[in-house]
């Protein structure tokens, strides 16, 4: 009969300390233990004598010292530091972590109790160069789909799994940006890879106050099921940090000093954003930007999108001189209106274009395709230098880094694949042509070679790179991430409000999204999957656009982009007409709240705070864990968007809705309506009007908001039933150089 081959033991056999690490030893492997900080451990299992320097690699180390104390107590290790202590069990070597004085029954997170560590060592191979592949046309531009690939040994990773515990109750949440719309992640499994419409971030949150991240960078799986289980497809050891503030507002400070400080981007950036697919000469910009003067509608950046190069020469970072004639006098006569102009660019390259020539001569493509090997800092240096001499030389300032993930294999498909089909071949397409171990990462790379090019060669110009894929630790090179080519319907706006909430907690501040849906019409792809037909002459999709419109105005970025259709403010009706006038209204709203906005972007940066704040994080309220549709942006504006239609069927037909919506204002403090100022106590339900004109917004009472009013900050105070509001921090700098970064700012306290 065959004998099993017994597991390797888990009992701790040796323990060591270095510093901040300690390591214990066990036949099974080494498990390390990294006090980053009072109330952030790192855990680490590997299966070889050491641990390889390449995970983490864009990570932060611990800046100093903290005190910790190694106690033998029965039969665990328990190191602990003034607030978290890390339990580990001799005998099987599992984690769990309490409160600092807090008992076993009350632990906040616990791995399995028996193997809750799994590495499984595969070989990992890279193409030689030698492919066979198929070009196939999408939405998204012409894609390289490897048939078949000669391929050599490359090195050894491991897939890896932690099996956890949860608690029955227990509501996670985060994961990044998903499109499913689900809001408590504890039941469901959710496939982490990078998608056009999917940004993967494999860190979740508990409604118990604590996050668990992974420094992985492959694609992964979550599973919150009966048992749950994290997995990576490739990595050089199991690594993973637990984070767990006394204050729930502060999990994602913690992540960013794990991951990075997200840098500022310029002032003009906050407001309104005009883009379309795609406006076609520059007497075509120019005359958009003029029309928006000519109605005194507040615009600061234009937008170009894909084919600002010539004809037939995808991706060549130049301008087409016959639509083009004088960028940079375009660009002049559009800062003098004080409108600030993005380009999109794109990693791939057409092989006629002098760029894809280039990078192939000087071995600076990923394998087998036609996509800059931003892995590599040559390839990324390369980049820059075609960008900047083909556009930033003629003023260009800011970037739209489109198509930022070189595998979207879901595209070549006319039905949706179900997710781990979408999941299987993402990692079969990402590997024949990148690293496997960063294959989620892409995006990142592609962002830090723009960072790192425009840094260099014009210092004091602050970043702004709008790209559609990232990862922990992007904020750190200056992006914007937005939602990718979603579709006009009520049910998409629904799942963008569940994306904003749960993307605010990835650690990655700026996010945005295409107001309207980037598609409106239905094509015959899956994606292609919008409702209206008839675009904007159908009254529905105007109010659908408009109430999309005003859940973007509470958005880092206040963007609008599509195609199908126009997006600039008239294609929908006149001054005659109510969607035009909200439309223009919302717009000038959210100049109004710049000096709050831009203050909340100086704590952003200077104090690892939020503009997006789930209810949950902000208020000791239990009613809010499971309330998505409000959230808070900043400290003080709770913001309660209309998600359904009240005016129209998708027809056009006009239908007999309630123009109201129901709210909860959290039982933490008392609320003003922002719109007639009446005061209300918290910890009730309130059914509020929410006519085409406005969303219920809501401000906590005992604050104020910095506002402008003709070009000077006023202060509107919301006191408590003491008369009394603390005072707000208003953060000035010049709001276009890295002066900031320098100490060149400053803070004022309003009352």
């Amino acid at each position: 009969m065959l004998s099993p081959i017994k597991p390797k033991d888990s009992k701790i056999t040796e323990v060591k300390q270095e510093n901040n690490c300690i390591y214990l030893y066990s036949q099974a492997g080494i498990l390390r233990v990294l006090i980053f900080n009072e109330d952030i451990i790192r855990i680490s299992f590997t299966q070889e004598e050491s641990f390889n320097e390449n995970q983490a690699v864009e990570f932060l180390q611990p800046q100093t010292q903290t005190k910790y104390d190694l106690i033998h107590s029965g039969n665990f290790y328990l190191i602990a530091t003034s607030k978290l202590c890390c339990k580990i069990n001799i005998n099987t070597g599992s984690v769990s972590f309490i409160r600092k004085n807090e008992d076993q029954d009350n632990l906040l997170f616990s791995e399995k109790q028996n193997q809750s560590h799994h590495l499984e060592r595969f070989d990992s191979f890279i193409s030689s160069g030698n492919v066979k592949f198929e070009e196939i046309q999408t939405a998204d531009g012409v894609k390289k789909h490897i048939l078949a690939a000669d391929k050599v040994f490359d090195k050894t990773l491991y897939h890896t799994r932690l099996d956890f515990l949860l608690d029955e109750n227990e509501k996670i949440y985060g994961l990044g940006q998903c499109e499913s719309g689900i809001w408590d992640y504890r039941n469901s499994k959710q496939y982490l890879n990078q998608g056009n419409k999917k940004i993967a971030i494999p860190c979740f949150v508990s409604s118990k106050g604590y996050a668990v991240l992974f420094s992985t960078q492959s694609p992964s799986i979550y599973c919150g099921m009966s048992e749950p289980y994290f997995y990576t497809t490739a990595d050089y050891y199991l690594d993973y940090y637990f984070i767990a503030p006394e204050k729930k507002e502060n999990i994602v400070k913690g992540i960013r000093q794990i991951t990075g400080k997200a840098l500022m981007p310029p002032k003009w950036a906050f407001g309104y954003v005009q883009s379309q697919e795609r406006y076609e000469s520059q007497e075509e910009i120019l005359s958009t930007v003029g029309e928006f003067k000519k109605r005194n509608i507040p615009l600061s950046c234009i937008v170009l999108d894909w084919l600002s190069w010539p004809d037939g020469l995808w991706g060549q970072k130049s301008f087409d001189k016959t639509r083009f004639g004088e960028p940079d006098k375009m660009v002049e006569k559009l800062h003098k209106d004080n409108v600030h102009f993005m380009i999109s660019i794109w990693p791939t390259m057409d092989e006629k274009s002098d760029n894809y020539k280039e990078m192939l001569e000087q071995k600076c493509l990923l394998s087998g395709v036609n996509i800059c090997n931003s892995f590599e800092k040559k390839a990324r240096n390369l980049y820059w230098k075609q960008a900047k001499e083909g556009l930033a030389d003629y003023g260009i300032e800011s970037w739209w880094c489109d198509s930022s993930e070189p595998s979207t294999p879901e595209w070549n498909h006319y039905e949706c694949p179900p997710e781990e089909v979408q999941f299987s071949e993402y990692i079969q397409n990402a590997q024949d042509i990148m690293p496997l171990e960063k294959s989620n990462a892409y995006g990142l790379y592609h962002a830090k070679g723009m960072y790192e090019g425009q840094k260099s060669d014009f210092p004091q110009r602050r970043m702004l790179i709008l790209t559609r894929s990232g990862v922990l630790g992007s904020q750190k090179y200056g992006v914007t991430l937005w939602s990718g080519d979603t579709s006009a319907s009520w049910k998409t706006l629904k799942n963008q409000l569940v994306a904003a909430v749960q993307f605010s907690l990835s650690g990655i501040p700026y996010w945005t999204f295409d107001i309207g849906g980037f598609f409106v019409k239905k094509g015959i792809n899956w994606y292609w999957n919008g409702d209206y037909e008839q675009t904007t002459e159908n009254p529905a999709y105007r109010e659908l656009y408009t109430r999309w419109l005003q859940l973007g105005t509470f958005l880092p970025m206040f963007r609008a982009h599509g195609t199908d259709c126009r997006r600039e403010p008239w294609a929908f009706d006149d001054d005659s007409h109510i969607f035009y006038n909200t439309i223009c209204d919302f717009i000038k709203l959210r100049y109004k709240l710049l000096p709050y906005i831009y203050s909340i972007a100086g704590k952003v940066w200077k104090e690892d705070e939020q503009f997006i704040r789930p209810l949950f994080t902000c208020f000791e309220d239990s009613d809010v864990y499971d309330i998505y549709e409000q959230f808070m942006f900043g400290p003080n504006i709770m913001v309660c968007p209309v998600i359904k239609p009240m005016y129209y069927d998708k027809e056009g037909n006009e239908i007999n809705a309630e123009k109201t919506i129901k709210v909860y204002l959290p039982k933490d403090c008392d609320w003003y309506d922002w719109w007639t100022g009446q005061q209300y106590k918290g910890g009730q339900w309130l059914l509020c009007d929410a006519d085409i004109t406005k969303i219920p917004l809501f401000v906590k009472a005992g604050t104020v908001i910095p506002v402008d009013q003709d070009n000077k900050t006023l202060t509107l105070r919301f006191p408590d039933d003491n008369g009394h509001c603390e005072p707000f921090e208003l953060y000035e700098d010049d709001g276009k150089t890295n002066e900031y970064l320098d100490g060149k700012y400053k803070i004022y306290k309003v009352f």
